[in-house]
């Protein structure tokens, strides 16, 4: 949505370290991005490494990480400065989880067990206020029980305590625990309304910053193999549609970690500790629901974020195995174990606009890139004078001649209160200054000042950031000042 009085106007100043403005990622390297998840003996976060402490492997050839972002926890949220609004107030890491029940890949003999463990368990949940529930009937069609986004793609807050009334949500479906699935279902079908449903729930996830995990109630991974290709005894590697589902759940940052109250067989299990491992989730059996979500709770406050540049020649439309390391001794990981070496930056401003995009729904700020700003009347009457300093510890920039190169892309949006009025498009600024430079302005931030229009119906303006390199997003919400 565009409004007359939300455009900004570029002529009046331009960023310094901004040089230019540019819509082709080309300039950054293809990254491999996987969460690694660090607790100690005890299961305490471990907080103060380095990226000098992780050793990484792609394929059994070395990789230097490239970025590693600390768990929010690691650095405490600045004491706000007089007249400037921080974009981060907590330092708990940003956290969405999805439940999906799965009564389509459920054992029929199982089913009536889990759904009475889902239903007892729901009530348990420490807060409801970030998580979604999803369940996959006996047709495959995925209900949206309590979503996180509508069909028209708009943003949705749970309801309050959503997780006590449980039982009402789960009453019209339980007549189909001993039913069989509808006749003329194939297996092929099975494989996709599966994948399309783990699929649509991530995208969901995707439009939340910070730490995304699905927790996916079943008891296998259906699959169904390429026959235009000899197999190798890798069911990953054979499968069909299984690097289509990897690379979107990739794209939307999503672990899935798979729950089966089911007796399995070894394959079975094997396969679902290979669809945690390609996205750097868990498996988990037996275990209580409420007590999983709170494993991952923890989890989210002990999440790195770690960025690989490998060479282009990686890039040979496989499945790669990853191996993460640390080196100090006693300590725990959790992370991806594969990933689809899918060899196209051609989806970044998609994924950039769609994240953008979402966040303008989403009341509160995004704090994965730390921002203050401050607003004050503009040089004419109807504008707006907007100062913001962001942290330079969290953008990822590559060295190039002595600098750090970067891309980032910033928009503005206004609203009247809790509407949206207008906003502008996402604009990609190329970043480059000396690398000494880039580090000494961590104590005062990266200067972005704007004169904007402002809609005289606008009670605040919010400055959205997008950090191409760690797809990190930061937003500041501004109140407007008094006209002049």
């Amino acid at each position: 949505m565009r409004s007359p009085y939300s455009v900004v106007l570029f002529g009046l100043m331009i960023p310094a370290v901004l040089c230019g403005q540019s819509q082709s990622p080309a300039s950054l390297p293809q990254l491999v991005r996987t969460r690694v998840v660090v607790t100690d003996a005890k299961g305490a976060p471990v907080l103060d490494l380095k990226s000098s402490d992780f050793r990484v492997t792609d394929q059994n050839r070395q990789l230097a990480p490239a970025f590693l972002h600390p768990p929010f926890a690691a650095h405490p949220a600045p004491q706000p400065a007089a007249g400037w609004v921080h974009s981060r107030a907590s330092d708990q890491t940003p956290h969405t989880v999805a439940i999906l029940f799965d009564l389509f890949n459920l054992m029929q003999n199982n089913r009536l067990d889990s759904f009475q463990r889902v239903e007892a368990a729901l009530p348990r949940l420490a807060s409801s206020g970030n998580v979604y529930f999803y369940l996959l009937n006996l047709d495959g069609t995925l209900e949206g029980l309590v979503p996180a986004q509508d069909d028209k793609g708009n943003i949705l807050t749970p309801p309050a305590d959503w997780h006590r009334n449980a039982s009402r949500l789960l009453q019209k479906f339980s007549k189909n625990l001993g039913r069989a699935r509808p006749a003329g279902i194939l297996q092929e079908d099975v494989v996709k309304k599966t994948y399309v449903a783990l699929e649509t729930v991530g995208k969901h996830l995707g439009a939340f910053p910070g730490v995304r995990d699905l927790i996916w109630i079943t008891d296998g991974v259906p699959t169904v193999f390429d026959t235009r290709q000899q197999c190798s005894g890798d069911w990953v590697e054979c499968a069909l549609y299984v690097p289509h589902l990897v690379v979107t759940l990739d794209n939307a940052g999503v672990a899935v970690h798979p729950l089966s109250y089911g007796i399995l067989q070894p394959d079975v299990t094997l396969a679902m500790e290979d669809i945690a491992g390609l996205t750097g989730g868990r498996t988990f059996y037996r275990e209580d629901l409420d007590s999983v979500a709170t494993q991952l709770v923890q989890s989210a406050s002990a999440s790195y974020l770690l960025l690989m540049a490998p060479p282009p020649d990686n890039w040979d439309n496989r499945f790669h195995r990853l191996r993460v390391q640390c080196e100090r001794k006693g300590v725990r990981i959790v992370s991806r174990q594969r990933y689809y070496a899918y060899p196209s930056q051609s989806q970044v401003p998609a994924l950039e606009f769609a994240a953008m995009t979402a966040l303008l729904k989403i009341p509160a700020d995004a704090p994965e890139v730390e921002l203050r700003g401050q607003i004050a009347p503009g040089s004419k009457p109807g504008t707006a004078m907007v100062r913001i300093r962001i942290d330079p510890m969290d953008l990822f920039t590559i060295d190039d001649a002595g600098n750090a190169v970067g891309q980032v892309s910033v928009m503005y949006a206004q609203y009247d209160g809790k509407n949206l009025l207008g906003s502008t498009q996402p604009m990609t600024f190329n970043l480059r200054m000396p690398r000494q430079q880039f580090m000494d302005s961590a104590k005062e931030g990266l200067p972005f000042d704007q004169e904007i229009v402002v809609d005289p119906r606008a009670k605040s303006v919010r400055f959205i950031l997008y950090d191409r390199g760690s797809r990190f997003l930061g937003s500041v919400t501004l109140p407007v000042p008094p006209a002049k």
